[in-house]
């Protein structure tokens, strides 16, 4: 998890940095950053404030500090010179092709959750690698046209028609249709879940073999390929 993502996703450490943020040098140089994404959304800090001093804050209030951490991290991540590129990459593709800068946001802050909470089998501290080879790989996503996604399908199920090629293009256009029908996504465990519960058995077989198609095509990486091959092994 990265540090500032676990750090403003506390109640009072956020209520603290909030209160502090006039005149009171800060405990962490990231507080700017936090006070800043706190001012931006209003309405996300808004929900926060309502939950102050609640024992149990309601689950509007945490998913809004959750967001406003992730934002916090991801304003911070050119800070960190494992990231530097992969970021400029991912957010100069992203932009080429036309998404705002809150879509940009949110695909980013998207990365740090996955990072933090998308395995079962989480990294000590935070994980770098992963989230460099995740926004590489937003950057090839960036470029995915229809007609490159529909070339993708047909070249995984391959052969002439018949029972086998329906199988698995069946299974291609299940899983891109759940993961990409509102744009650029990282393939997900809840993607590979959703796609498993609309197939068959056989169908599940084709759709791991599509995840290792889609790693030889550079729009899964290493890192998140062997996270979902944990994934599909639960799965089939």
């Amino acid at each position: 998890m990265h540090p500032a993502l676990g750090r403003y996703m506390d109640f009072q450490t956020a209520w603290g940095v909030w209160q502090r943020r006039n005149g009171c040098a800060p405990d962490e140089p990231t507080d700017a950053a936090f006070v800043l994404a706190a001012r931006g959304r209003p309405d996300l800090w808004s929900a926060v404030e309502r939950a102050a001093g609640k024992a149990h804050p309601p689950e509007e209030a945490q998913n809004a500090l959750l967001v406003l951490a992730a934002r916090t991290a991801t304003t911070v991540l050119a800070d960190d010179d494992r990231l530097v590129d992969p970021l400029d990459r991912a957010r100069a593709a992203l932009e080429s092709e036309g998404a705002t800068e809150d879509q940009i946001e949110a695909l980013l802050g998207a990365v740090l959750l996955e990072e933090a909470f998308g395995d079962d089998m989480p990294a000590d501290g935070f994980d770098a690698a992963f989230v460099a080879e995740s926004l590489d790989t937003l950057a090839a996503l960036a470029t995915l046209t229809p007609e490159r996604l529909t070339a993708l399908e047909n070249a995984f199920a391959g052969g002439p028609d018949g029972a086998e090629r329906r199988m698995r293009r069946i299974a291609a256009q299940t899983l891109c249709g759940v993961a990409w029908s509102e744009g650029p996504d990282l393939i997900s465990r809840e993607h590979l879940e959703t796609a498993a519960a609309r197939l068959g058995p056989e169908q599940r077989t084709a759709l791991a073999e599509f995840v290792d198609h889609l790693a030889e095509v550079r729009l899964i990486g290493p890192l998140r390929r062997a996270r979902l091959r944990r994934v599909l092994a639960e799965l089939l």
